[in-house]
Formats: structure tokens, C-alpha cells, sequence
């Protein structure tokens, strides 16, 4: 690395931690900034390359350490830093396809493998608190009942419903945000580096989105935990489920835009797709579902099946 690489990469690394910092202020604003936070992170990462981003973290982990000490240091590094580095270290990775040629990793294990590494978090801190001989359930409903009472909401029936359903699946809901949250932040970061010929790799096609074997063992070794547990142990499995369904949700979406790609009216269809699985609240199931049939059975083939393809036919 030049010393001007390694200003960039500092300098990328202390505008991650500043954005991180904007969540104290309280402000709205702030707070949206704030979820910008591994931006600079991925676009450093995904120009020069994972040691750069390395140099970039170890520099904004120095700043949090010596301005807010251990526990931003601690946030940081779990929530920013170390899924940016990872996330960008596996989609740097090359191997050899079928010709010998090298090839960038497919996007699907990307997805996968991030899905893998969000599952083990939540586990540790379930099992850390279940550790403590609490039940999670109660501690999650005690923490939206105090919540609530603090804004000053009556705990009504309704109220009371809504507490129960972030009981359920609140550990699940808040890893979705954060996967989402770290994913949009690598795609803007690559879109950003693709518009100014600064990238390292292509981006991947949804269409061509393939995830590896071990991903439906591992959403069915936490589905079967749940049948088999209890407590704790079938409360951690549910939530964990559901964070390991998410890559099967980009793989039946992928078979929708593969499928919507033989027609002239794409836009069309993948719009209408879109604002019907929006307003529907089984979509994330039905989509899951279709995901995992797409893995098992291969409905689009061993070629994602795309209008150019389809025309050179």
C-alpha cells in the first residue's frame, strides 16, 4: 500500500466512525446518517481490497477506543466493522470454474455465508442471556411493556398483541434489519464504484444467484430444534430459522426475476410482483418456499434462464 492509500483507508475508517457516533446526538437525521455507517467501509474495502479495509476499521476501532472507550469500540466492531470485512473478504474471493479460468465467488454464498455468520451471533446472545437462568420471552415482553409505558401508551389489548408478536420473533426481526442494513450498504457502495470505473468485481445478477448446499442443512438442522426443543433452546431455533430462511428469499426472488426475464414487460411484472408481496404478509413464506424448491429441484435449469440467453437459443 502507498502512503496515499493509506490516508484514504484511515480517512474512510474515522467517516464510518463519525457516522457510527451520529446515533448519540439523538437527532433524526442523525440517526438516518448513522445507518450509513459501513458505507465508507465498503467502498474502501471493495476499491483497494480487504487490506485496506482492514487498515481502514483497525483505524476507526483506535478512534471509538480512545473517544467512547470499550463499549462503542465493542458495538462497533461487532455491528460495522467486522461484517463489513468479512462480507467484503468473501465477495473478493476467486476460484476456478469448469474451464480453469478464475471467477469471482457466487453471490449466493455471499448471502449464505452472511445469513450463517448473523445466525451465530443471535445464537450467542440468546444463549448468553438464557445462560443467566432468564426466559428470553419474558425479558423481550418486559422490555416492550417498559417501552411502551415510558412513551406513555396504555397497554392495551391491541398494544398487547403487538408486544407479543416482537416477543416472538423480535432477536429474528432486529438481524433482518442489520443483514438488510449491511447488504444495501455494499450494494450502494459497489453501484458508487461501477459509475466511477473503481471496482474490483462485477456486480452479480439476481437472476443468477445460486446458494451452496450446507444452507438448507443448516435451515433444517434449526427448523428440526424447534420441534424437538423447548424453551429457550425452541425459542433461539425459531428466531435463528428465520434468519436462515433469508438467502432462500433472495433465491426464489432470483427465480422470479430469471422467469420475468423471458417477457419484454419485465418492469412490468417485477413491479406488480413487488407491490403485491408487499402488501401481502405471508410474500416472505411463499418466497422462502419457492426458494428452497428452486434449490432442491433446479426449476430454471442449470442456466438461469435471462432474455439474452433465451435469444441465442
Amino acid at each position: 500500500m502507498s502512503s496515499r492509500d493509506t490516508l484514504t483507508s484511515i480517512g474512510a475508517g474515522l467517516g464510518s466512525a463519525l457516522l457510527f457516533l451520529l446515533v448519540l446526538t439523538g437527532s433524526p437525521l442523525a440517526l438516518l446518517l448513522s445507518y450509513f455507517g459501513h458505507l465508507p467501509l465498503f467502498l474502501i474495502g471493495l476499491w483497494q481490497g480487504p487490506k485496506s479495509l482492514l487498515v481502514a476499521a483497525l483505524a476507526a476501532c483506535a478512534a471509538l477506543l480512545l473517544l467512547g472507550g470499550v463499549m462503542p469500540f465493542t458495538v462497533f466492531l461487532v455491528v460495522i466493522a467486522g461484517p463489513a470485512t468479512m462480507l467484503t473478504r468473501v465477495a473478493l474471493i476467486m476460484r476456478a470454474d469448469d474451464s480453469g479460468k478464475p471467477k469471482f465467488i457466487q453471490p449466493g454464498i455471499i448471502l449464505a455465508v452472511m445469513a450463517l455468520a448473523v445466525a451465530v451471533i443471535v445464537t450467542i446472545i440468546l444463549a448468553t442471556v438464557a445462560a443467566e437462568g432468564l426466559e428470553i420471552q419474558e425479558v423481550i415482553a418486559h422490555f416492550f411493556s417498559t417501552m411502551y409505558s415510558s412513551m406513555g401508551v396504555p397497554l392495551t389489548t391491541e398494544v398487547q398483541q403487538v408486544i407479543a408478536i416482537f416477543q416472538a420473533y423480535f432477536p429474528a426481526i432486529a438481524a433482518l434489519s442489520w443483514y438488510l442494513m449491511v447488504l444495501v450498504n455494499a450494494m450502494i457502495a459497489q453501484a458508487i464504484l461501477i459509475r466511477a470505473g473503481k471496482n474490483l468485481r462485477p456486480t452479480p445478477s439476481l437472476a443468477s444467484l445460486e446458494l451452496p448446499g450446507w444452507s438448507l442443512f443448516a435451515f433444517a438442522l434449526a427448523g428440526a430444534s424447534i420441534a424437538f426443543g423447548d424453551g429457550n433452546l425452541a425459542y433461539i431455533a425459531r428466531n435463528v430459522a428465520v434468519v436462515l430462511a433469508v438467502p432462500f428469499l433472495f433465491q426464489g426472488l432470483a427465480l422470479i426475476h430469471g422467469q420475468a426475464a423471458r417477457w419484454p414487460q419485465k418492469r412490468l411484472i417485477l413491479t406488480v410482483f413487488y407491490i403485491v408481496a408487499v402488501l401481502s404478509s405471508w410474500s416472505f413464506i411463499a418466497i422462502c418456499g419457492l426458494g428452497i424448491v428452486e434449490h432442491l429441484i433446479r426449476l430454471r435449469g442449470n442456466q438461469p434462464m435471462t432474455r439474452s440467453n433465451e435469444e441465442d437459443r
